[in-house]
């Protein structure tokens, strides 16, 4: 069996590597498989490695052994942007991916996770949900398709739960038909549930009669209900305005967000039986023993905190915060452990690089997390930084998180400014921008803000406003997601207009 360009690509890199990753393979080294399931639109709180209480047996599989990341952040709340920057390890504003629109692609000379895997040997393929920009080049990604999948009247299906079935069955004949092969590959398996409970939003929106799913409703967040609303960005405060499943859930009374959450955990509970298919696959054709295996999200979901459904402009915990969990084939036997540090779904590049002994690309804007992982170095960061320009560009708010330890900042050009003590205030209930025994704070995070933009020739200042005539049905109505009647700006079609 030739293996002798694995050697040779190990080799360049033997000085500075980390053993822990190696195995022997005839007395010579081979690198390890890789393989990331997505999960699109999880929540890190769900899971019952971070408290959560979704029935996941399969992702607490991956969970076991694992290194969980606590505090991981996607740099943008949606879909397209945050998959175009994570892919390429730079933030939305130098994609140039910044809403949910297509015709967008990242820039033709930016480096991908997959080129650079590809190069180095790896068989780098994809299957299931892309919507990236472009920022798959590198890997063959498998035709998208859907098979279908038997629903209930209270948990219907679309067309996202019947695209996992295609791609589990997918991604579980790849990995048959490679059993024989000892070339390494990269492989991600790219769910797209539990992003069906946007569907299923949309099947009850306004005033309806909820369907008993039969089974106990989980209960509301603490933080459902809120009485600083009025304390919050325009932005921030007409969410309903701009974004169509928040105004579809305008006139629902709390007992139909707790039918959301058991919709939403329904759906979770579906992605995990999927990838429970694809890690036996991957036990059964014996690549188990040779794979990192790595979960994450490209962002979360409100999960009725605040009184919100999906996900849209916020950076609460909730829809910014993502589960973000390695699993390595040389620790499984170790304790799971959890790391409370400030990580971003940018560090991925760099840290798989690490990994496997490859030079990352030098423009990459995450951290290398191996030292950390290996216990050898703790991770010096003072701040993660978010993104929001748009959805679809029906509506524009440009806004910035700047997440530190103890505190998270945001600023909406033109609409205001939060500032949460996150140890006091867990849930973000109360903006304390305006308070003047936060003053030093607020000073440090528009500090660390005005540097980041600086530094990374971030053009967020010149996003201003396009100067069109606000219709009055946005913004126009008295504060609150439930005072909302109508549809959004999005359901319209009004083009671009503030909101």
């Amino acid at each position: 069996m030739d293996i002798d360009w694995i050697c040779q690509r190990v080799m360049l890199t033997e000085t500075e590597s980390l053993l822990e990753y190696r195995i022997m393979f005839e007395g010579r080294y081979m690198m390890r498989n890789i393989l990331i399931i997505v999960s699109d639109q999880l929540s890190w709180k769900a899971l019952p490695v971070y408290g959560g209480i979704a029935k996941t047996p399969n992702i607490d599989r991956i969970s076991k052994g694992a290194v969980a990341f606590d505090q991981c952040y996607t740099p943008v709340p949606l879909c397209m942007p945050a998959r175009a920057s994570f892919w390429s390890g730079v933030y939305p504003h130098e994609t140039g991916v910044l809403s949910n629109i297509g015709g967008h692609a990242i820039p033709a000379g930016l480096p991908t996770i997959g080129e650079v895997f590809k190069q180095a040997g790896y068989d780098t393929v994809h299957f299931g949900k892309t919507h990236d920009a472009g920022a798959l080049k590198g890997f063959l990604c498998e035709e998208e398709g859907s098979l279908e999948v038997e629903g209930t009247q209270a948990w219907p299906v679309s067309k996202d739960t019947k695209r996992d079935r295609f791609t589990t069955e997918k991604s579980v004949a790849y990995l048959e038909e490679i059993r024989d092969s000892e070339k390494p590959f990269f492989m991600i398996v790219d769910f797209v549930n539990p992003h069906d409970i946007c569907s299923w939003t949309g099947e009850n929106k306004g005033i309806h009669d909820d369907v008993n799913p039969g089974c106990p409703l989980p209960p509301l967040p603490p933080n459902f209900e809120f009485d600083d609303i009025e304390n919050r960005p325009d932005a921030v405060k007409y969410i309903c305005c701009s974004n169509t499943r928040q105004a579809q859930a305008s006139e629902w009374s709390s007992e139909s967000f707790r039918h959301y959450l058991a919709a939403y955990y329904h759906y979770i509970h579906r992605v995990d039986a999927e990838i429970g298919l694809v890690l036996d696959a991957l036990e059964i054709t014996g690549k188990y023993e040779d794979t990192l295996i790595l979960f994450m999200s490209d962002h979360g979901d409100s999960m009725a905190c605040h009184g919100k459904v999906t996900k849209a402009v916020d950076f609460y915990e909730e829809t910014n915060r993502v589960p973000f969990i390695f699993n390595f084939p040389e620790y499984r036997n170790q304790p799971s452990r959890q790391e409370h540090v400030l990580t971003s779904l940018l560090d991925l590049f760099p840290t798989l690089c690490s990994y496997v002994g490859i030079e990352h690309p030098t423009m990459l804007r995450g951290e290398n997390l191996m030292p950390l992982i290996m216990e050898k170095e703790m991770l010096d960061r003072e701040y993660i930084i978010g993104q929001w320009y748009s959805e679809r560009n029906f509506s524009i708010s440009p806004g910035r998180m700047v997440r530190t330890k103890d505190y998270k900042y945001t600023y909406y050009i033109h609409d205001g400014e939060e500032l949460f003590d996150l140890v006091k205030d867990p849930y973000e209930t109360k903006n304390v921008a305006g308070h003047a025994s936060y003053a030093e704070q607020m000073e440090r995070h528009r500090r660390l803000l005005k540097d980041h933009i600086e530094k990374t020739k971030d053009n967020f200042m010149d996003l201003y406003w396009q100067e069109l005539n606000d219709d009055l049905r946005w913004r126009s109505h008295e504060i609150g997601y439930g005072k909302h009647r109508g549809p959004s700006v999005g359901e319209v079609g009004k083009g671009l207009v503030r909101g």
